[in-house]
């Protein structure tokens, strides 16, 4: 039912293996050659000059219509983290820490991303990544599906 592999190295293989020096380094895209040209590759885009300016200012517009978007619908919610990546916690009360994100309502935040995606915003359980990618089309679309989503939210 499951498949197996395995790996039979040379001698001079498995001795390096096998050596003190030997650095075991696991992860999910260690050493996948397609990840790291990716990786180069976006690392040189962000080198271009104001490259790191955009995605904050991006960001920070995306925060600023969010957070305010919530308190005009009278949504207890707080957006937190950094203009590249942050998130919505449906709840009053500041977070301060990991365990003040888990005391946050994750009905509403589910309902919330589904009525998201459902408006072609591809957003997972958490976090928003901003990319440099993102057009003023992007962002209005963004808000667009934010002001609907909160209006349906504040329906239920």
């Amino acid at each position: 039912m499951f498949g197996a592999t395995t790996l039979s190295p040379t001698s001079e293989i498995a001795d390096q293996l096998t050596s003190e020096d030997f650095l075991f380094q696991v992860g999910t895209l260690s050493g996948n050659p397609v990840a790291s040209i990716a990786g180069l590759a976006t690392l040189e885009v962000l080198k271009r000059p104001g490259a790191y300016e955009q995605v904050f200012a991006t960001g920070r517009e995306l925060m600023a219509a969010l957070d305010g978007l919530l308190k005009k619908a009278g949504i207890k919610a707080q957006v937190i983290g950094e203009p590249p990546l942050f998130d919505v916690l449906f709840t009053d009360q500041p977070a301060k820490d990991y365990r003040d994100t888990l005391k946050a309502d994750k009905a509403i935040a589910t309902r919330f991303n589904k009525l998201l995606r459902e408006r072609g915003i591809m957003k997972g359980e958490s976090k928003y990544y901003v990319s440099l990618a993102h057009t003023r089309a992007d962002i209005d679309h963004t808000i667009g599906a934010w002001t609907e989503a909160i209006a349906e939210l504040k329906k239920s």
